[in-house]
């Protein structure tokens, strides 16, 4: 009866955890060649890891019931030390596992690399749509260099255009995510990593979620953004209308500014510590040292509890993004 008892609660246990494992599986539906192929790729790997675990789980299970004290009929070696079938199977198959997943790392790695450039969807190799995107404290900035447009909070692109992202910081290491097409990639400041993704499906109204996979400061968690795949057509008028001054009428909720340059950027970084920290640093400040660190501390205020509403700039300092990986290089 325990033994009942302890098997339908371990299996009620079981079954409340895997309903935790609903809603959208991003990694597992793809809309891209990109994220398709890294989809795959790890769907392979778990697979092939499989044939070595299911057996295991399997036997593990078999031999306690084969050989448990109440089983007077199971054989009793107790000189046996050696089997060269066993030793082949245990050792081989593991083996041969790990010299495919070996391959297949290495070609994956080649074949989704993302500095590598990607065609479009009827294998011709096309000029790509160039996004400089930066981490900025605490949200995405990404600018147009060929549009000369910038935005907060909010990307798009036509639909099968091979993109270009071009990928800085400006604060500390984070990591640029949009897993319905492509893997994350670092940015880093003083740096320029590359990431190549293509849309093959144009994305629902509320666009593809784009985030910070890598924690940065308490704000980290509003970094959050959306992508979204277009018509050619609908981004070309996306983009004359940012120009004319007129997003808003693209994205109501979005605000429309006009010129993103040095000084306007600059006032783009959110505060990095609580409210009550900001407090305490100015009752605590003495020397001219603290109070300059607490002024500024409360000029950028506590960090955000809410994602930095989208932002239109119609036009953007040209080499903006060489500036701002410039500053980190002495």
């Amino acid at each position: 009866m325990r033994q009942t008892t302890l098997a339908v609660l371990s299996l009620s246990a079981m079954a409340a955890l895997l309903t935790g494992c609903g809603g959208d599986l991003v990694l597992l539906n793809s809309k891209g060649p990109v994220a398709e192929g890294q989809s795959s790729l790890m769907m392979t790997a778990i697979y092939l890891m499989l044939l070595v675990v299911i057996p295991s789980i399997l036997m593990a299970l078999w031999f306690g019931w084969k050989y448990r004290a109440s089983n007077k009929d199971a054989d009793y070696k107790p000189t046996w030390a050696h089997s060269t079938a066993i030793e082949i199977v245990v050792w081989g198959i593991p083996c041969i596992i790990i010299a495919i997943l070996a391959y297949l790392t290495w070609w994956g790695s080649h074949k989704y690399d993302p500095h590598r450039p990607l065609t479009n969807t009827q294998g011709q190799m096309e000029e790509h749509l160039k996004i400089q995107a930066v981490a900025e404290q605490f949200k995405w900035v990404f600018i147009y260099p060929e549009q000369q447009i910038a935005t907060i909070n909010e990307v798009r692109f036509p639909v099968n255009k091979p993109i270009e992202f071009q990928i800085t910081s400006n604060f500390t290491m984070n990591s640029f995510f949009i897993p319905k097409l492509a893997g994350q990639v670092y940015a880093m400041a003083g740096m320029q990593t590359k990431l190549h993704m293509l849309a093959e499906h144009p994305s629902p109204a509320e666009g593809y979620r784009g985030f910070s996979a890598n924690y940065s400061g308490y704000g980290f968690t509003q970094m959050r953004f959306r992508a979204h795949a277009v018509s050619d057509a609908d981004f070309n008028a996306w983009v004359d209308a940012i120009k004319a001054g007129k997003g808003t009428s693209i994205n109501p909720e979005a605000i429309q500014k006009t010129t993103l340059d040095a000084t306007e950027f600059a006032t783009l970084k959110d505060g990095d510590r609580s409210k009550h920290q900001i407090e305490a640093m100015l009752n605590n400040a003495h020397t001219p040292e603290e109070l300059k660190a607490a002024h500024e501390a409360e000029r950028k205020g506590p960090f955000p509890t809410k994602p930095h509403p989208v932002t239109y700039y119609s036009s953007v300092t040209p080499d903006l993004f060489k500036s701002i990986i410039n500053t980190y290089i002495t």
